[in-house]
């Protein structure tokens, strides 16, 4: 069926759809007739935007189609006008980032001229548009409360938008978010090679990469998109930067909120459970934003620009705590003879919990107060130029600096990163009928992830596990974490063009966009090693169970590779009459991946490429009512997801190639075993010593989703509309790791039983007469699948009597085979050799949600704004903690998700087949302004955010949480981590003319 889906796809005639000429800027475009509906011809039409003084010129070919594409979001006005004609004028025709607003004009004969004004509002509805989307204008970015101030939040106020509880990222339309497009001023905005957005460690800790004050408008489209866009599984965001006009205007701003203005928090559901039950007092925190814009003319009616500056401040007091009962007291009986560990507890105080009192078998616990100081600059400048009515040129630069630096060594101590984006625009008007658009991006990201262990003795991680008073598991980890340090250099330049024209009843686009993105990188955590201890004695006497070492390039980079990725598009938009649009197109992209590599697996000594990637996409756009107040919309098309080139370093630094052994699970006794606190040799491992390597599989392509979505809008009265929106994505060939170097068998239900035996030799592998195993072999598989059905009901008012809201609730069923996003190092199948043994609810799977945004403005000069949010619980994965242990857990030296228990019957359960509660939240801002000196303005605010101070947990879903998540545990489904802070208060203040 789904082959039979394409093919009618590919081969259906022109007769396309709105959605595929959806621009990155708005577009105003329709058709002039004359009084009786005949076509008109040669008619001069103009946009205006009286903000800039800029002015666009066509003129309607032989269908009467005109089209004005690339206009920066603002309220235009257009005119039309022809000899013998009247002339119309439409004031008032708001355009925002992405919005193709249709107006048709007709003309009457008169004999002298005559102007005529009209004063119907703009379009409410996009009557051409077939894609489903969503848009926030800057109305809404500068009145609601958003707590970080980060730009992606704002696209979270839109349907099937989520971000991700693990990494940060933007999950959209049920695709993973590395699948998943951003765009910013029409260029790429993600890194190639972590797959989420460009800056995105710093904003992932509070660090906003481009700042809300330079955020003009976004639009999120959810369903749909044209070919000329490489939104890899058909959704994305589309955010559009401010920039200056004929006015001098500017603003200066400043936010505060610190622990004084946060409740205490709730005890957990667990915590209650073992009898904790007093409220807790929040981590000290002070967090001040404060910035100011301006922005003029430097040339009026040609050349304008725009600056602005954003600073955030946050210092984190915050205590860690050695949990693990004695182990404090273990590390001071070890730096009796080796003064070194000592460190590893540098700034930890001992409780009264044990030798002195309580416990003195099991010794005591420690507690030391950290910090956490962040401080984030952003500097963003644009120049936009008209040189005449058919020429335009944009730059805009955008630079980050954050660096969050800790006290607490055994974390990220150094965070830094630097980022820097540079995009060039031309706008060329051809005649009365052809546009041609080129976008030029040079962008860096430089990242640092430090440790200030690193050169402090003892630098290796150590964990330890013991039982914990309370029955359950006690761990703790002292050391560098074995992560760090990574150092990242990425650099992209990218080139898009595109060349539109019209001809009768059609806006065809022809283009080509290139990315080459090259990547320095340097990662080789465990070159200090990481260990494992079962008990305190086996630690003093210094008996590891386990330890993970790196073996391999230890230099910067050890990564250093190029990849390119390419997509050249074809699409058409055919109007055949006011009431229909149809879309139809075509687009062709590819990668090219690194190859000649030193590797000892011949299929290792490529990545593979992807070039035949053919992407078909058909969608309509039709009114059934003369007014165009009613809409019905939809469409199909395929997308391909490139994966993060995160996923191909292993291949380069664990190549299975002396030195590049990579991390490699040796016990005591194993060649290369190194004692804690000895020097490894990282870059000379012994012979005979079992290497790991990786590598991408040969058969490996890009994801691939193939999407459908259909919905109706309708303007049920003035400035309010409703809508509808049905969403089917199917994803196969979606990014899987499998360890391929282990035997595993099934026990009577089908569960996976893994040899303790590794089977691979490095002879089996080259031919040669050598017996040394091979350690973990983990390859990247396009095997993985997806499913998602959403139903969306909205409800839209735009601003006018003071007031404007936009509401959606969703309902959504979203399942894969895993929910991995980007992992470099883990096995995500519990059967590769049956994926669909995994196949369950998505970790992203939230089956309600509901979100109402909205504004209004009171007497006294009061703005009362706000967004509420209902979402349900996400879903939990069961284990088996015996079996899990038994048939595939760690201590074996293997690695594979948990697995699961079986039901009643005998049955394995499904993945994710439990779920956390749900919860809601209600943001609030109540401004006032002052105005003053005839064009000064001051608002005050005072925000609220979780005004009903609503607690909201979720069980724990890694190792520690085991207990939770055992059925058979009197622990299960009791929640313990956060998802929802107690009520906070924010202040603020903002000038501007």
């Amino acid at each position: 069926m789904r082959k039979v889906l394409l093919v009618c796809l590919a081969l259906t005639p022109p007769a396309g759809l709105d959605g595929l000429h959806a621009q990155v800027n708005g577009e105003i475009e329709g058709v002039v007739s004359d009084e009786g509906g005949v076509a008109l011809p040669g008619v001069m039409v103009t946009v205006t935007d009286p903000e800039t003084g800029a002015t666009r010129t066509t003129v309607a070919n032989a269908a009467g189609l005109y089209d004005v594409k690339l206009l920066p979001s603002g309220t235009y006005e257009l005119s039309a006008s022809h000899d013998g004609f009247q002339t119309v004028v439409k004031p008032g025709i708001v355009v925002l980032a992405g919005r193709v607003i249709t107006v048709d004009l007709r003309l009457e004969a008169v004999e002298d001229s005559e102007t005529i004004v009209l004063t119907a509002a703009s379009p409410l509805i996009e009557t051409a548009r077939s894609s489903t989307a969503a848009f926030v204008g800057e109305k809404e970015i500068g009145a609601l409360p958003i707590a970080g101030r980060e730009f992606t939040d704002l696209a979270i106020l839109t349907p099937t938008i989520l971000r991700d509880d693990v990494h940060g990222f933007l999950t959209m339309g049920g695709q993973r978010a590395i699948y998943s497009g951003l765009s910013l001023d029409g260029v790429d905005a993600k890194s190639a090679f972590f797959g989420y957005g460009r800056g995105g460690e710093a904003a992932a800790n509070e660090g906003p990469v481009v700042a809300q004050d330079s955020i003009e408008g976004l639009q999120v489209v959810v369903g749909g998109s044209a070919p000329e866009h490489d939104a890899a599984s058909g959704v994305w965001v589309n955010v559009i930067t401010k920039g200056g006009t004929n006015r001098l205007e500017g603003s200066a701003f400043f936010y505060t909120r610190d622990d004084g203005l946060e409740e205490d928090l709730e005890p957990s559901p667990l915590d209650r459970f073992f009898g904790r039950t007093d409220p807790i007092e929040p981590s000290e925190f002070e967090r001040d934003n404060y910035g100011a814009s301006i922005g003029g003319p430097l040339h009026k009616n040609r050349t304008h620009w725009f600056l602005s500056f954003d600073r955030m401040d946050r210092s984190e007091p915050f205590r860690h705590s050695i949990e693990a009962r004695g182990l404090y007291d273990a590390i001071l009986v070890r730096a009796r003879t080796d003064p070194r560990f000592l460190a590893l507890v540098t700034g930890f105080s001992p409780r009264d919990d044990g030798i002195a009192a309580p416990d003195p078998f099991r010794g005591r616990t420690a507690t030391g107060l950290f910090s956490r100081e962040v401080d984030n600059r952003i500097l963003f400048g644009k120049l936009d130029h008209q040189f005449n009515d058919a020429h335009t040129m944009s730059a805009r630069v955008n630079l980050t600096d954050y660096e969050r630096r800790s006290s607490f060594a055994d974390e990220e101590s150094a965070k830094l990163e630097e980022t820097l984006s540079l995009v060039l625009q031309n706008a060329l008007v051809i005649g009365p009928n052809k546009l041609n658009e080129l976008r030029l991006q040079f962008a860096k990201d430089d990242l640092d992830r430090l440790s200030t262990r690193v050169g402090q003795g003892i630098e290796a991680e150590i964990d330890y596990i013991a039982l914990g008073a309370d029955g359950g598991n006690s761990t703790a980890m002292v050391g560098k974490a074995d992560f760090l340090p990574i150092v990242a250099e990425e650099s992209k330049l990218q080139i898009r063009e595109g060349f539109s024209f019209l001809f009768g009843h059609h806006d065809a686009k022809l283009g080509f966009d290139y990315q080459e993105d090259e990547v320095e990188y340097f990662f080789a955590g465990r070159r200090d090693g990481k260990y494992a201890f079962d008990t305190l004695e086996d630690f003093i006497a210094n008996n590891a169970s386990f330890a993970e070492i790196f073996f391999g390039d230890a230099t910067f980079p050890n990564y250093d590779e190029t990849r390119v990725s390419y997509g050249f598009y074809a699409q058409d938009s055919w109007r055949p009459n006011a009431s229909l649009s149809i879309d139809y197109g075509v687009r062709v992209s590819g990668t090219l991946n690194p190859d000649d590599l030193e590797h000892l697996f011949p299929e290792g000594r490529d990545i593979p490429d992807d070039t035949d990637n053919f992407a078909p996409r058909l969608g309509l756009a039709w009114t059934p009512d003369a007014g165009g107040k009613s809409v019905v919309r939809g469409g199909i098309g395929l997308f391909f997801g490139r994966a993060p080139n995160l996923i191909f370093a292993d291949q380069v630094r664990e190549n299975g190639l002396f030195p590049n052994a990579g991390p490699v699970r040796l016990r005591p006794g194993n060649v290369g075993f190194v004692p804690l606190g000895e020097d490894v040799d990282n870059e000379n491992p012994p012979p005979g010593i079992a290497v790991a390597a990786g590598f991408v599989d040969p058969d490996y392509e890009d994801a691939e989703i193939l999407r459908i979505h259909l919905g109706y809008e309708h303007e049920f009265m003035p400035d309010w509309s409703y809508g509808v929106d049905l969403i089917w994505a199917d994803g196969t060939k979606l990014l899987e790791n499998v360890d391929v170097n282990r035997t595993v068998t099934t026990d009577a239900a089908g569960r996976p039983i893994v040899a303790r035996q590794r089977p691979l030799t490095r002879g089996g592998v080259t031919g040669e007469t050598d017996d040394t195993p091979l350690g973990e072999v983990l390859t990247r598989q396009s095997i993985g699948e997806s499913e998602y059905r959403a139903l969306t009901f909205s409800v839209r008012k735009r601003f006018s009597d003071r007031y404007q809201l936009q509401a959606h609730y969703t309902y959504a069923e979203d399942k894969d085979t895993s929910s991995n996003e980007r992992s470099a190092t883990r096995v995500t199948l519990l059967r590769e050799d049956d994926p669909r043994y995994d196949f369950g609810f998505s970790d992203q799977d939230i089956r309600n949600r509901l979100v109402i945004s909205g504004l209004v403005e009171l007497p006294w000069d009061l703005t009362v704004s706000g967004i509420y949010e209902y979402r349900g619980g996400r879903p939990f994965n069961p284990v088996d903690r015996e079996v899990d242990g038994a048939n595939c857990g760690s201590w074996v030296g293997f690695d594979c998700p948990d697995i699961r228990p079986l039901d009643g019957g005998g049955q394995v359960l499904e993945r994710n087949s439990f779920r956390n509660e749900s919860f809601d939240r209600l943001d609030l801002r109540i401004g006032k302004f002052f105005e003053f000196g005839g064009r000064y303005r001051a608002d005050v605010f005072f925000e609220v955010f979780n005004v009903f101070d609503d607690s909201a947990f979720e069980v724990d879903d890694s190792f520690s949480g085991d207990r939770q998540r055992d059925p058979t545990s009197e622990q299960f489904g009791l929640a313990s981590t956060r998802v929802l802070d107690s009520r906070q208060i924010q202040i603020g203040v903002r000038f501007s003319s």
